[in-house]
């Protein structure tokens, strides 16, 4: 086993990706079809920025998360992107992660994603009630856009390619050998 070189990480990272756009693209012609049906679209905010939270978390972030942990904690132990261009997700020690070490990589992993989900209901709450843009909501939406790249640098800088989801749960992305 050894360390996957930083763009087969990018590389993994894009189709893994191109999945969870997939799903997206599933939510909005969903979303679309019921509005064309229906007449009206969903207006999420009407019920406040925690229920638009809790159904965006549920609708988008949940699924991707799920897709995630069951991946990796699979007998594969990775995601698609991973398979495809074999790594696979084990811990520290090289030895099969447990799923809980699996589940707090996921969560880690989807933190920056969930942060930014948060504030953009509340920017879009703001801006539809004509109440400004405040700085708190401003800076946060920098640093949820900071976010991400500071996880791809990670990655590309540690020696080892962790990035912070794996330095917290005490795993790591190994290259398998050929069979």
């Amino acid at each position: 086993m050894t360390r996957p070189g930083f763009l087969r990480r990018i590389a993994a990272l894009v189709i893994d990706y191109a999945l969870i756009l997939g799903w997206m693209a599933v939510v909005a012609l969903a979303s679309v079809a019921t509005a064309f049906i229906t007449g009206a679209s969903a207006d999420w905010l009407a019920w406040g920025t925690a229920v638009a939270e809790l159904l965006g978390f549920v609708v988008l972030v949940l699924p991707v998360g799920i897709y995630l942990f069951v991946t990796e904690n699979s007998r594969r132990q990775a995601t698609l992107g991973k398979r495809v261009l074999g790594m696979r997700v084990v811990a520290v020690d090289g030895s099969r992660a447990p799923a809980w070490r699996i589940l707090v990589r996921t969560v880690v992993k989807l933190l920056p994603w969930e942060f930014a989900h948060f504030l953009v209901w509340h920017a879009v709450d703001a801006l539809a009630r004509g109440a400004g843009f405040p700085t708190w909501l401003l800076a946060g939406l920098v640093v949820a856009d900071l976010l991400p790249i500071a996880y791809v640098l990670t990655v590309a800088l540690q020696r080892d390619r962790r990035g912070p989801h794996d330095l917290v749960a005490g795993t790591r992305v190994v290259r398998e050998a050929p069979r």
